[in-house]
């Protein structure tokens, strides 16, 4: 009976992150089925003005953004037509330049690096909070979806600078760089519709109130006891506008099939195959092992900065060859205790895991967002994604690894 209680107070205790991320799911199926994310990608590239390095800059820019709500393989399915597009406009207007490798590039690097962005930006941060909650780490209860934007933002925004560099200077043909290109695709498409300007208020509540309530939880102690029923009755007011109160074409904004509709079904399996895994390591104490193991191979006198950069860099090139949440699941229990080992908290080291999981830029079959677009651009040269995607992953260990030890014990302390 005690062990049920104690499961109820952990569950109530955790209310307001499963409405987060309960509400960050129906967020991402609005943006779909309002179309808000092509108006919102058709108006940024209209942005750009046709210039072939502003093309790249504002595609990396835009997946990383739509990338921190909605699931970043839904992004690259988004945005494959408009590229398809684009690089035909290239071609008919010049003389048969190709901007495929660059384009594809482009839309790979931007949402496998916005899905950082985020805390439900990412299935490896769900898995993330378990790991966190299943060892008891301290300091996990400062982990909020405001907290997490402080340092993540600055650091996509310098993740995606590079990416962009290493794009223009060695992805884009030269002849392209100087020219510039009338996108048919991205042209005006009238005005924006009732209901997508029904969808972005909806939005906009969302984000205003998971911000607000993670800065009350902050600034205002007492709020932590009225934290869950507040979020259950915004919640419940979240479900009324998108789902029962009629909007301007006398219509709901979602129906309870646009839930499952093209969701993922393998996926969701896959991730409770994973939780699954994880309490049955757990069980045994293999993660004990294999930390143990790794102890013994690394030096007690390695420093800190170095210790994060080879966890850093081996799971992003473990996951250009298994599955992101495959290696993060191995990876979560193995940071936990040789942060024990090494004396340190193991926060940061986890989210090391966590954040580097979602980036591997050099394979095509690394993430499903690689394979999807490499897939279906065709043209884009494997070489070069091979190379500046290695690249990339060296860039971004090393900027990574400066975030999570100078930067973010700041805000996690």
């Amino acid at each position: 009976m005690e062990n049920n209680i104690d499961f109820y107070t952990y569950l109530w205790k955790r209310l307001p992150l499963i409405l987060m991320f309960t509400n960050g799911y129906i967020i991402y199926r609005l943006l779909v089925i309002t179309k808000l994310t092509d108006t919102f990608v058709f108006w940024s590239l209209e942005k750009s003005r046709g210039r072939v390095n502003r093309i790249c800059l504002y595609i990396i820019m835009v997946t990383a953004l739509l990338s921190f709500f909605i699931p970043n393989a839904v992004t690259v399915l988004i945005l494959l037509p408009i590229l398809k597009t684009i690089e035909q406009d290239i071609v008919s207007q010049t003389d048969g330049i190709s901007l495929s490798t660059a384009l594809t590039l482009s839309v790979i690097y931007g949402a496998n690096i916005g899905g950082m962005g985020s805390l439900i930006g990412s299935p490896a941060n769900l898995l993330m909070i378990g790991a966190l909650d299943l060892y008891s780490v301290p300091g996990r209860e400062q982990i909020s979806f405001f907290s997490w934007f402080l340092w993540s933002v600055p650091l996509v925004t310098l993740f995606a600078g590079a990416a962009w560099i290493l794009i223009a200077t060695m992805a884009v043909p030269k002849q392209a760089k100087s020219i510039t290109i009338q996108l048919e695709g991205a042209a005006n498409h009238g005005p924006v519709p009732p209901e997508q300007k029904a969808g972005a208020l909806l939005f906009f509540f969302f984000l205003f109130f998971w911000i607000g309530e993670s800065v009350l939880k902050e600034a205002v102690p007492v709020f932590e006891s009225a934290e869950s029923p507040v979020c259950l009755s915004f919640f419940a007011l979240f479900l009324y506008f998108a789902f029962i109160r009629l909007g301007p074409a006398a219509a709901p904004l979602l129906h309870p099939k646009d839930m499952i509709t093209g969701v993922p079904k393998r996926g969701i399996l896959f991730l409770g195959l994973l939780v699954l895994l994880i309490l049955i390591v757990r069980f045994f104490r293999l993660d004990k092992q294999a930390a143990d193991v790794l102890l013994s191979v690394i030096s007690p006198d390695i420093p800190l900065f170095a210790m994060t950069f080879l966890t850093v860099i081996t799971v992003i090139f473990l996951t250009e060859l298994l599955s992101n949440t495959v290696v993060s699941t191995a990876f979560f229990p193995i940071a936990f205790y040789v942060s024990i080992g090494r004396g340190i908290s193991p926060l940061f080291l986890m989210i090391a895991v966590s954040i580097a999981s979602t980036c591997a830029f050099m394979s095509p079959v690394a993430t499903p967002c690689n394979a999807l677009a490499f897939g279906e651009m065709k043209g884009t040269s494997f070489r070069k994604m091979v190379v500046l995607g290695s690249m990339l992953n060296l860039i971004g260990a090393f900027l990574m690894s400066v975030w999570l030890q100078f930067i973010i014990p700041f805000i996690y302390h």
